[in-house]
């Protein structure tokens, strides 16, 4: 039997210790097996979870035997039976301690691991199914417990628990008990901080001598970390739990031996540096030991809800973790990787004191865990704790004490890290260098993505091919966002105009595409669009290789550590290959490449897509080898051989150590219109987006997101923009000549589902129903993707289809298609979110139709739950975030009414987002407050430049201006004050109430102050046309200057 007790709010399971809740012979180990993994416990929230929600445990395992052959994987599932066959969610993963290092009699601490629900479950009772397992060669279970009953309820609360706050004498007398670990201890003393380490090497705590604030070693377990050392005949893993200490003037060193073979050992060292703030953790070992790995400090600098602690990290702009958030979760954030640290760094707050915790190495890895601080010895009802983990080169890291401060503090004090670092080039530096960087300040970022575009199968045949802009076609869009909307700053960026079109066949880029007028054409186009005083860019790649390119060679090509040669993603060009980063150098320089490209098209900026989004890369092959470093370095070089060759240089989503390499990052902002690849980052880590890069690199680079998305659905994303002072990046543009066409009206359809079925094992029968309530004059091909409810950008299988009859021939009322057969992946089971749309291939444009945007334009249908008792649909739950989102499309009494709906929004946004970035570029933000406890208004600060207020939410906000009277922002409004410049979506603004929201901005023209300028130009994007100019009241239809 399993025992249960309810413990801190959470429901503690005790594994049983003799007997499997489950017999399976079939994937039982060999008798011979030494390896005797059992579950100890597992901890879960609470007995009652709700579909759509997440399910947290924490496991601890413990070894009967001898450590694993291999690494094995933990499984978490939940299952309507005692059979896996009816698992509807899982959380497999790798365990925190590998399965090697699992010593005979050890306990291990695993998780906490989220299990989502799918939003479909089937509400009823299920079991909680773990184990160890290995998948290859043969399924085989070491270790497999039902180890109890939870219910899924719709009605049950969130999982978060309820705790109620520790007494502050409960809180007294943790405190103490963490303090009396460093009873007889080793101490470094500064003015600004005291270290105290345990004469045992268990604990150590660092004092803040300025905000006398205290960071304590993991305060749930004895010891500082572990290692995993080995020599050439033999290897362990070391606990740091009793150590020898030595001290010096300025350093504590801990030394490390493994309990049963004494020669086996290593030394951990902390060093008070010059500055005397700031401690140097590091390692050492001796000759004939190597150090695979390290975890030091195993969470080590915890943060508690109780002190209103927060850990920052840097996954593109940032997040503040907050330690009160009820979310548990553990993550790995490898330094550089893909939405990770793009910053070597992270910052910690807590009681009102700011520390940075700060490295130098790609090799440093932050395992950040938040769990519910069960344990009676931590201060406070959650846990945050960061770990950090060293391998290969990386030998150390620091940590400097700020005092009192915040996120601001943290970027401040990163930021003088940085330029010691050489990190920092600045916009006066970049200017210098090449004038043409100016061109950058407040420019928007228009990308036609692919003049021609090529799509092949992976066996090399092509499928079809598309032309959406000629050359002059090209030209004359940037002509017409010159001339005809009266943008004036635009990088102006070209894809697709290689010889065989967009991600085809490179290295391999000239002569150009012929189908979009080649070469002369193009060269021609370059000089249109550089007459208009606009930046003009071009798309490009060194990473990608291409079997039928005429340069493909197995040798430029990247190994994994099995000598295999290493795959990219599978693009328009069918299945590329990844360069390694040392060979592409070469192949950009080659005269046929970059030198011929700068002969056709002049000075403009490069963009060589990728180079900056992957994380940096190793190459196994003995001609070229790369380590980490290594990568980073040719990755360097081949942005220096560009800039150098065709002017300036930017890349796809950018990291800190490519600022002073390159002029523009496109990525780092945002993706699709919404801040991550990942778009349930944030609600999984409980975290809210902050603006750490720009706190620390804003005057050293032109950033933009990336990629396509709905200017209707977008509210959000341009106030994101507006908070951090960003221009918005405009890559979803129409085809040809856009604006010569009708303006595109929404398609007389609203779909739905008619009817679900089962159609056999992993099969389902749907039928879509279109209510028609005019004529379709066009047939389009339908896409139905089911998509992760929780990532609805992660597709996870499609049923594309023509529909029959076709479009043109429906008429009014209803029609239904279908029953179609959608196959299943096998196996999967849970719900599925339906988003169907339509559009056209040649094109590659999606249509508008006459329902709620989701984003996009794919509309929300339903959630397709599947499990053992056959498919159903539900509803999808109403997002918070919908409310007003196609307010910047709006133009009714503006200057862009009657024009369509991308110039629209092209207008209204660049007008807004182009002078506060012109205004702002080469000063720093510098503060951030939050203005609701939903954190989703927000005030940024730009120096003494600029102040930025919106409001991303459903309901009306006020707030005061610089001079203290009040404006009222409506939902999704916002408020811009510079001196010079003022922008705001209000409600009120002066003597005006409005009776809808309105849009303005107001700039002075004489270089003086608005509240003395004697020129004001005053621009109307929508709503009422009066506006209150210095107590003026004056009508602006479109654009006026006042004088």
């Amino acid at each position: 039997m399993t025992a249960f007790c309810l413990l801190a709010g959470c429901v503690y399971a005790q594994a049983p210790v003799a007997e499997n809740a489950q017999e399976n012979t079939a994937m039982k180990p060999p008798a011979t097996e030494t390896f005797k993994p059992r579950l100890v416990r597992a901890v879960l929230p609470a007995d009652r979870f709700r579909p759509g929600g997440t399910l947290p445990v924490s496991l601890v395992f413990a070894n009967d035997g001898a450590p694993a052959a291999e690494s094995y994987h933990v499984f978490v599932h939940l299952e309507t039976e005692r059979d896996c066959k009816t698992a509807f969610a899982n959380s497999d993963h790798e365990p925190t301690v590998p399965t090697t290092l699992w010593k005979t009699g050890q306990e291990i601490e695993d998780g906490p691991c989220m299990v989502s629900i799918p939003a479909g479950a089937k509400p009823g009772p299920c079991w909680v199914h773990i184990g160890v397992y290995v998948w290859e060669p043969q399924h085989i279970r070491f270790c497999d417990e039902y180890v109890r009953q939870v219910e899924i309820d719709p009605a049950a609360p969130d999982a978060k628990p309820q705790f109620e706050p520790l007494a502050v004498a409960e809180l007294a007398r943790r405190y103490q008990a963490l303090e009396a670990r460093l009873a007889d201890s080793a101490t470094l003393d500064s003015p600004s901080l005291s270290l105290r380490v345990a004469k045992d090497g268990s604990a150590f705590a660092l004092l803040d001598k300025a905000s006398g604030v205290t960071w304590h070693s993991n305060p749930g377990t004895t010891g500082l970390g572990s290692a995993d050392v080995q020599t050439a005949e033999k290897k362990a893993h070391l606990l740091f739990n009793t150590g020898t200490v030595e001290t010096s003037a300025d350093t504590i060193r801990v030394r490390y031996r493994d309990t049963a073979d004494s020669a086996l050992e290593i030394t951990v060292l902390f060093r008070l540096l010059p500055d005397g703030k700031t401690i140097d953790f590091s390692y050492e070992t001796a000759a004939g030991i190597e150090c695979q790995g390290i975890r030091f400090p195993e969470d080590g600098f915890w943060v508690t809800d109780a002190e209103q602690g927060a850990v920052l990290v840097p996954i593109r702009e940032g997040v503040l973790i907050p330690a009160d958030s009820g979310v548990v979760f553990r993550r790995a954030f490898d330094t550089y990787g893909y939405e990770s640290c793009h910053m070597a760094m992270i910052g910690l707050l807590k009681q009102g004191s700011a520390a940075l915790l700060s490295w130098s190495d790609p090799y440093v890895t932050i395992d950040i865990k938040s769990t519910w601080a069960a344990g009676q010895a931590i201060p406070g009802r959650q846990l945050l704790a960061p770990t950090v983990a060293l391998r290969k080169s990386a030998r150390s890291f620091q940590i400097r004490l700020l005092g009192k401060g915040d996120a601001v503090t943290v970027a401040q004090a990163y930021r003088e890290v940085a330029t010691q670092r050489g990190l920092v080039q600045t916009w006066d530096e970049k200017v210098k260098r090449n004038p043409l960087a100016e061109n950058l300040i407040g420019a928007s970022n228009v990308k036609l993505w692919t003049c021609f575009i090529r799509n092949v199968d992976a066996d090399g045949t092509v499928k079809g091919e598309t032309m959406n802009w000629t050359f002059d076609e090209a030209a004359a869009v940037a002509e017409h966002l010159r001339n005809d909307l009266q943008m004036e700053r635009v990088l102006f960026i070209l894809g697709g105009w290689i010889h065989r079109g967009y991600d085809s066949q490179h290295p391999d880029i000239l002569p150009t595409a012929p189908e979009c007028g080649g070469d002369a054409k193009f060269a021609e186009a370059m000089q249109r669009i550089a007459a208009t005083g606009y930046l003009p860019g071009l798309h490009d790649n060194y990473q990608d290789i291409y079997r039928d390119a005429p340069s493909w060679d197995e040798k430029l090509i990247m190994k994994d550590a099995k000598g295999n040669l290493v795959k990219g993603g599978k693009w328009a060009g069918g299945q590329a290959w990844l360069t390694c980063s040392k060979t592409a150098v070469d192949l950009a320089k080659r005269p046929q490449n970059l030198p011929a490209v700068r002969s056709l098209s002049g000075p403009c900026a490069y963009f060589i897509d990728t180079t900056y989004a992957v994380g940096l890369q190793e190459c196994f092959d003995p001609a070229h080898p790369l380590t980490r470093a290594d990568d980073m370095k040719y990755k360097c070089d081949i942005s220096d051989y560009a800039r150098d060759t065709l002017g300036l240089f930017g890349s796809e989503c950018g990291r800190e150590w490519a600022v002073p390499h390159a002029d523009f990052f496109e990525g780092l902002t945002g993706v699709s219109g919404r801040y991550y690849h990942n778009e349930a980052m944030p609600e999984c880590l409980g975290a809210t987006v902050i603006p750490l890069f720009e706190m620390v690199y804003r005057d050293c680079i032109a950033m933009y997101g990336k990629y396509g998305y709905s200017p209707e659905s977008a509210a959000s994303y341009v106030l994101h923009h507006i908070s951090i002072g960003r221009p918005l990046h405009y890559h979803s543009m129409g085809t040809h000549l856009y604006w010569q066409k009708a303006e595109e009206k929404p398609l007389p359809l609203t779909p739905s589902i008619a009817a679900v079925e089962p159609a056999g094992e992993d099969a389902v029968n749907i039928t879509y129903a279109w209510q028609v309530t005019g004529p379709v004059e066009k047939d389009w091909r339908v896409f139905v993707h089911f998509v992760d409810p929780g990532a609805t950008s992660k597709i996870l299988f499609q049923d594309d289809h023509v529909p029959e009859p076709a479009m043109t021939t429906w008429q009014p009322g209803v029609v239904c298609i279908g029953p179609r057969t959608v196959q299943i992946p096998k196996g999967k089971t849970g719900a599925f979110e339906v988003r169907i749309g339509m559009w056209d291939p040649q094109a590659g444009n999606r249509a508008r139709l006459a329902a709620p945007d989701g984003g996009g334009r794919s509309y929300r249908l339903g959630l397709l739950a599947v499990d053992k008792n056959g498919p159903k649909l539900l509803p999808v739950p109403e997002s918070p975030d919908g409310a007003g989102q196609d307010c910047f499309v709006q133009a009714d009494g503006g200057w862009a009414e009657g024009l369509n709906l991308t110039d629209r929004f092209l207008k209204n946004t660049h007008e807004v987002l182009s002078p506060l970035h012109e205004l702002t570029a080469r000063v720093l933000l510098t503060k951030l407050e939050f203005l609701t406890p939903d954190r989703r208004a927000r005030r940024t600060t730009f120096g003494d430049k600029a102040v930025a207020t919106v409001n991303d939410r459903t309901e009306s906000l006020t707030v005061r201006r610089g001079d203290g009277t009040e404006v009222v922002l409506p939902p999704r409004g916002f408020l811009v004050e510079t001196p010079e410049f003022v922008a705001f979506h209000a409600q009120t603004w002066g003597s005006v109430k409005y009776e809808q929201p309105a849009l303005f901005t107001l700039r002075s023209l004489d270089g003086q102050p608005l509240a003395t300028s004697k020129r004001i130009r005053v621009f109307h994007a929508f709503g009422p046309a009066r506006c209150d100019v210095n107590g003026r009241m004056v009508e602006v239809k479109r654009e006026m200057v006042v004088e």
